[in-house]
Parts: C-alpha cells; sequence; structure tokens
C-alpha cells in the first residue's frame, strides 16, 4: 500500500510540478516507473547541487518528449556546470531541429558561435532569447551585452552605454574594455577612470591595466601598475600573482587578451556570476563563470569563484579539486588555496588533519607579512594562542607602525593575550591598535566590554561604546555590549532598550540572550526572564560553564 501511494505521489509531483509547465496533461508521456525515478533523482540531484548525478539520471530516461520539460534546461546547466561544453552544444543542437529550444539552449548556440568568429549567426541566437525565470535578474544585463559586442564594429564604442542604467557598473567596465578592444587613445585614461573610482571596488581592473600596458610592450610602467596594486590591495590574488608575473618572471596564469571579444564577454560573464554570488544564487554563479572558462579557459583565476560557490553549498569534495588544482598554480594561489583546503579539512571535523596540513604548506613557502598573519590567525582560531602570538610578535618586528598591518596585528595579539589571561599585555595592545587607528569598533567594543566584565572603567567604557555603537550601526555584539555597560551601571531600563535590539539582530547567541534575561530580572520580569533563561539551554551552542550558571540562577535568581 506504501509503494503504491508513493508512485501515486511521485506521478502527481511529475505531471503538474515537474515535467509541464502549463498543468495539462501531456499525453505523449511516458509514465513507466523507471522514467519516474530517473525525472525525480535528476531533478534532485539538481537541486542538490550534484550535477554530475543529474546528468547520469537525466541520459538514462527513455522518453521521446523529455526534452519539453524544465529539466531540459536544468540538463544544459548541469553540463556546463561540468564543462562538458561540446556536449551541451550537441544537445542545444537537438533542441534546436525538435523546435524545443530554451533560453539555455539558445544561449549555447550564439556562445559557440561567438567564440568561432561567426557574429551575425551569433547575434540571431542573442536576438532570440525570451526571459527566463531564472535568469531574470540579468537578463536584460546578458542580452544587450551579448548584442553590443557581436555588432560593435558596425556601432561603435557609443553601444556601450546603452546598458540599462541599473547596471551602471557593467557600462563602465563595458565602456574601458571597448576602449581597449579599438585600440583607442583614450584606453589610459578609461583604465585610470575605473581603479580610482571611489564609489565601487573596482580593484581588479588594476590587473587587466597592468595587463594591457604589457601587452603594449610597456612593461616599466605596468610593473609600476601593479606594484601599487598590491601595496594598495594586499590580498587580491589577481593583482598578486600578476605581480609575480611580472617581478619574479613566474608564468600568466591568467591570459587576457582585450582584442579578443571572447575574452572580454568571458569577463562580463564573471563578474554577473560575482554579482549572483554575492545574493546567494550559487549554482547559477558557478553555471556563468564556467561559461567565462567556456570563452577564456586560459584565465584560471575563474576557478577560484567557482571554488569558493561549492565551499559555501558544502559540495567540499569538488571544492578541494579545484583548489588542489590552483595549489600547484603559481605561488600566491598556493598559499590561498592551501588555507581554503584547510578549511574545507576543519569543516569536515578534521581539526588536527586542517591544522597540520596547513603548518606544513606554510613550512613550505617563503611568507610575507601577510602570509605570516593569515597563518597567525588560522592558529589563533585554533586556540593555539602562544604560537599565534609569536607569530604576530614576528610581524610587528618586520613592519613599521605606518604600515596598514600594523594595527590588526596589535589588536589580534592583544586578544590572543585576553585569552590565556594575560590581560595587562592584551589592555596594552588594545591600546596601542586604536592609538594608531582610533575608529575601529571591534577593537572598541572588545576592551571596553573587557573593562565592563572587570567591573573597572565604567563611564569610560560607556562612552567608548556609544562610539562603536555610532561607527557600527546594528551589530548585534556592539549593541548588547553597550546594553551590557548600561546593566553594570544599574541603568536598567536604558539597558533594555538596547539589549532588546541585540536579541532582535542575534536571536540565537546565547550569551545575549542570557543578558537580555538578567535585565528583565532587574527589571521586575521575572517570568519572561526565566523564559531566556531556559531558552538558552536549549541552544546547541551554549557552552557547558554558561549552562551551569543559568541552571543556578533558575532555582535562585540574581
Amino acid at each position: 500500500m506504501k509503494a503504491l501511494l508513493l508512485i501515486i505521489s511521485l506521478y502527481t509531483l511529475l505531471a503538474f510540478g515537474v515535467l509541464n509547465s502549463s498543468h495539462g496533461k501531456n499525453t505523449n508521456f511516458n509514465y513507466n516507473a523507471k522514467n519516474i525515478s530517473n525525472y525525480f533523482s535528476a531533478s534532485l540531484s539538481f537541486g542538490n547541487h550534484d550535477h554530475k548525478k543529474s546528468h547520469e539520471f537525466f541520459k538514462q530516461i527513455r522518453d521521446p518528449n523529455k526534452d519539453n520539460s524544465s529539466h531540459a534546461s536544468k540538463h544544459i546547466r548541469s553540463l556546463i556546470n561540468l564543462n562538458k561544453f561540446n556536449e551541451a552544444v550537441r544537445y542545444s543542437r537537438v533542441l534546436e531541429n525538435k523546435k524545443k529550444s530554451n533560453f539555455e539552449s539558445r544561449l549555447i548556440l550564439g556562445l559557440n558561435e561567438f567564440k568561432n568568429g561567426n557574429f551575425l549567426k551569433a547575434n540571431i541566437y542573442f536576438d532570440k532569447l525570451e526571459l527566463s525565470f531564472d535568469h531574470q535578474m540579468v537578463f536584460n544585463v546578458i542580452q544587450t551585452t551579448l548584442k553590443n559586442w557581436t555588432t560593435i564594429e558596425k556601432k561603435g564604442i557609443e553601444i556601450m552605454e546603452v546598458v540599462p542604467e541599473k547596471y551602471n557598473n557593467f557600462t563602465v567596465i563595458q565602456s574601458t574594455l571597448a576602449h581597449c578592444y579599438f585600440g583607442s587613445p583614450l584606453t589610459e585614461k578609461k583604465f585610470l577612470e575605473i581603479v580610482e573610482n571611489n564609489e565601487n571596488n573596482f580593484s581588479r581592473y588594476y590587473f587587466f591595466y597592468a595587463n594591457y600596458l604589457s601587452n603594449k610592450n610597456n612593461v616599466s610602467k605596468a610593473t609600476e601598475i601593479i606594484n601599487f596594486a598590491s601595496q594598495k590591495y594586499p590580498k587580491n590574488l589577481l593583482i598578486n600573482q600578476y605581480k609575480k608575473t611580472i617581478n619574479k618572471k613566474q608564468r600568466n596564469y591568467n591570459k587576457f587578451d582585450c582584442s579578443k571579444k571572447n575574452h572580454i564577454v568571458a569577463e562580463i560573464f564573471y563578474v554577473i556570476a560575482n554579482a549572483l554570488s554575492t545574493q546567494g544564487n550559487y549554482e547559477l554563479s558557478n553555471f556563468y563563470v564556467n561559461l567565462s572558462k567556456y570563452l577564456n579557459p586560459a584565465f584560471l583565476s575563474y576557478e577560484s569563484l567557482i571554488a569558493e560557490n561549492l565551499f559555501i553549498l558544502k559540495k567540499y569534495n569538488q571544492s578541494q579539486k579545484i583548489y588542489n588544482k590552483l595549489s600547484t598554480s603559481g605561488s600566491v594561489y598556493k598559499w590561498y588555496s592551501d588555507k581554503q583546503i584547510s578549511y574545507i579539512l576543519y569543516a569536515q571535523k578534521k581539526e588536527e588533519e586542517s591544522l597540520n596540513f596547513l603548518k606544513k604548506s606554510f613550512e613550505s613557502i617563503k611568507p610575507d607579512v601577510y602570509e605570516i598573519f593569515d597563518f597567525a590567525n588560522f592558529l589563533k582560531n585554533n586556540k593555539d594562542y602562544e604560537k599565534s602570538i609569536e607569530l604576530y610578535s614576528k610581524i610587528l618586528t618586520k613592519i613599521d607602525k605606518g604600515h596598514r598591518l600594523f594595527p590588526k596585528v596589535l589588536d589580534r595579539r592583544g586578544t590572543a593575550y585576553e585569552l590565556i589571561k594575560k590581560w595587562d599585555l592584551a589592555e596594552r595592545d588594545l591600546l596601542s591598535s586604536l592609538e594608531i587607528e582610533p575608529n575601529q569598533p571591534y577593537v572598541i567594543n572588545y576592551l571596553a566590554y573587557s573593562w565592563v566584565e572587570q567591573g573597572k572603567n565604567l563611564s569610560e567604557a560607556l562612552d567608548m561604546l556609544k562610539e562603536a555603537n555610532d561607527l557600527k550601526k546594528n551589530d548585534g555584539y556592539i549593541t548588547d555590549s553597550l546594553g551590557w555597560a548600561y546593566y553594570k551601571l544599574n541603568k536598567f531600563v536604558e539597558a533594555k532598550k538596547y539589549l532588546v535590539k541585540a536579541i532582535t539582530l542575534m536571536p540565537s547567541d546565547p550569551i545575549i540572550n542570557d543578558h537580555f534575561a538578567d535585565c528583565l530580572w532587574k527589571n521586575n520580569q521575572k517570568i519572561q526572564a526565566r523564559y531566556y533563561w531556559n531558552y538558552v539551554l536549549t541552544l546547541e551552542s551554549t557552552e557547558d560553564k554558561l549552562k551551569k550558571n543559568i541552571e543556578n540562577k533558575l532555582i535562585f535568581g540574581l
């Protein structure tokens, strides 16, 4: 009976939810149990971001009408995410011959023609792109971009200004790359304008600027630009690896030629993919960044976004496979990739393996101060406070007070000292950090909250926390600290005002809930206080020490 009900449920789901977007019965569909199972498994695998399994199940479906469904779109996306570009082109041809083309199939066939230099044919496909629900957020900019780049010789650079206004950043990027494409005398001016833009972070385009200069045999200026960019953006992988290419004559792992349209469109797809990732649409982000790889396979940096997305999706094995590849691709990528692999191991509850792996990697390189800082932070996060303090101290001997890392290192070393109960040293470092760079809300919060917990400098701590709260609005930790400072000053009504807000911002934080409960008790709301104390006991992240403390409060009150 249960088996029969399951088959009926699957039939209903597939017939009315997955297979037939018009909600009318498709009388040609082959409703055998194997097809139903494969349809369901393919859809489920796609939803779980397992494109390999989704592809395998889709191939097993024996039904002439399978190309009618949304599965055809998902199947193409799976093929692209598996880097099966030629197979995606062939399948898109099948759909075209059956007059069952969709957004993805037209896009793939158009890009195939575009990559092969058949721009008139490509434009026909791009012109036929129809709005798709999944791609609606980026549809306009994609279609406009692709049509513009197929016709740019005829319509000129000015055509790049017709990108919809809400996509202004794309207009700025494409206008710059269009000048580069035509070899315009304004190209350098356009690159300078984009990298010096203070409203948006276009740091990435220092690479493209230096790369352009290098391709023009102006290596000395390219070196000057990339060295400046590396100082300004010391954590930017693309910039720093290219710096090694120019200064250390390492292999260039990111080849870009703005005289090639496919390279330019690859970059636009990357920008779209990055935006989608920021919005949490990781599967579609990987679809577009894999299209970037299709158009410019010699640009290794695209792989890092794919790996990051897979890590967030908890596809650890797939993510690690990419990082293993990146780790062999230049010294900058090696350290970055090995860090990410160690995070993957840690996320898989392999803490010791994670620590040993990164230790071995660190010992195999000649680290600069940023890499030492990375490793010290990793050790601190893994509770190896003594070793982290040793490395932080080493960094401070290598840099002067004007270095951007100096206040950060003092902050991190100070918090490490606090965690091993060396408060005098911790206080000294935190105060020194703020002396160099006063407007650090989290450093202010850490120092002032520590004072509040120790019952010292309460008035000064309160003023500092007000300042931190002004610098960082709507931060749960800072709001809680401010409320707790009022509590310690016996200003319970004022304390409640901030602790209510902190609870709203971070409803599942055990300490914030405990603080709020204490405040409720002092405001003579004892039933509500007990409710929140009991709630803290149910939270998985509540530490044993806090649980014991709360159990005593539930018995004896405050």
